[in-house]
């Protein structure tokens, strides 16, 4: 596998694995949709709204895209009929009322503005949604990408002014102890993210991120180099109707990168050793129901025990 053509990201790793521990997958599903992008999962409600608070906050989500809007209310009867004569007319089209998720997501983008300024956080276009890319130094041909919500930024946490990258979380209860984004219980989520980024920051050079080259100070390289620079989960929920938000620090330590290389070289085998194999199908239920690949002649519709 040529890993400078499909390098790793740290969503990739969590396709293969979950806190170190392997997953169940479908090695033809994850090759084509996750490494080569010939096919594209279908959008879920949930990450429509979280692209659509990343819009909100900071113009902007992954790779560029932005949600402007999220899906309406039904039109009423009388809303539906007068459409109609506005198409035939060239008029602007009646919209739906604002969902209940939707008007307290706008609320906390408000929030989050506010909150901007009380903790002195910069958000601006060019450090925005930055691309990262670097050279695993364990295997030089090993390429790592990553892209960071806000990076670099002024934070004023306890009274006392930092450095942070921080990334930008929407979920409907912060305090939900269970599955992936457990927020309320954060030593059980899986933290590969913050590893990378921490990682990808101190081993980042200009020749493969020019663009970075008058980002990065000297004063903030200096703060790099002591560990001063901190990762920051910032957390805002939408489906309660009081507001919250939470910030959650991921440290830094040699235990972690001891743990986030590990996570590479699990995820570096566990590539090419499907590839070799030619990325075999293993239809599973759960993974054949949303899959792209309407051709695969193992998909599986019934489920057999």
């Amino acid at each position: 596998m040529n890993f400078e053509q499909y390098p790793i990201s740290q969503s990739l790793i969590k396709e293969f694995f979950h806190n170190g521990e392997e997953k169940d997958i479908c090695p033809s599903r994850t090759a084509q949709i996750h490494i080569f992008h010939h096919y594209h999962l279908e959008e879920t409600e949930s990450m429509l709204k979280g692209k659509f608070f990343e819009t909100l906050c900071i113009g902007k989500s992954r790779k560029g895209e932005q949600v402007l809007d999220l899906p309406r209310k039904k039109l009423k009867k009388i809303e539906e009929i007068e459409n109609r004569i506005r198409v035939k007319e060239g008029k602007e089209l009646i919209l739906g009322e604002k969902t209940i998720d939707q008007l307290r997501i706008e609320t906390q983008a408000q929030r989050f503005r506010t909150l901007c300024m009380k903790y002195q956080i910069m958000v601006l276009d060019e450090n925005t949604q930055v691309p990262i890319v670097i050279r695993w130094h364990k295997d030089q041909n090993v390429l790592i990408t990553m892209e960071l919500d806000i990076f670099p930024t002024p934070i004023l946490l306890n009274e006392e002014l930092s450095v942070a990258i921080i990334d930008l979380k929407l979920t409907a209860d912060i305090h939900s102890t269970y599955g992936d984004y457990c927020y309320g219980a954060p030593h059980e989520m899986d933290l590969i993210q913050g590893k990378m980024y921490h990682y990808g920051i101190r081993k980042m050079d200009f020749e493969l991120n020019p663009h970075l080259e008058n980002r990065i100070s000297d004063s903030l390289k200096r703060m790099i180099d002591d560990n001063k620079v901190l990762f920051l989960l910032w957390v805002f929920n939408y489906k309660k109707e009081v507001p919250e938000d939470k910030f959650i620090k991921i440290k830094w330590d040699p235990a972690k990168e001891a743990e986030l290389h590990a996570s590479i070289a699990q995820t570096v085998a566990a590539i090419e050793f499907y590839d070799k194999q030619g990325w075999p199908t293993n239809p599973i239920k759960t993974l054949c129901k949303d899959c792209p690949i309407f051709d695969c002649k193992d998909r599986l519709e019934i489920e057999s025990i």
